[in-house]
């Protein structure tokens, strides 16, 4: 089976509620009919930015046709899902003080495998 890059998470088995669905088509401007098959396929490659210490949730952040997202999750279930400008005021709620060093680095990682060897 395809394994993931070290650092990296695959959360496309993850329960996704209908808000999280709809906040998708709504930000991302996703056809509803195919939103949760292309959202699953996001969660499949996402990297932690974090936790929330007072109720558990966790925040991944993907990438969806070269846009960044947040995608807020609680034990099995994806919640929410958000753009950068939505979730950075909001990083240290999830214990980040300041967004991941090495931006660019960062999110290349998430979509090209081979840039992993290369650093």
């Amino acid at each position: 089976m395809n394994e993931l890059p070290p650092g990296q998470r695959d959360y496309s088995a993850a329960r996704v509620s209908r808000h999280a669905i709809e906040r998708f088509v709504e930000r991302f401007g996703v056809d509803p009919e195919h939103a949760l098959e292309e959202f699953r396929r996001v969660l499949a490659r996402t990297r932690r930015l974090g936790r929330n210490p007072h109720n558990g949730a966790i925040a991944v952040l993907a990438l969806y046709r070269h846009r960044v997202l947040v995608a807020i999750l609680q034990g099995p279930t994806c919640l929410t899902v958000l753009t950068w400008n939505q979730f950075e005021p909001r990083l240290p709620e999830f214990g980040r003080a300041h967004p991941p060093r090495k931006w660019g680095r960062f999110l290349r990682r998430l979509t090209d495998p081979a840039s992993e060897a290369g650093d």
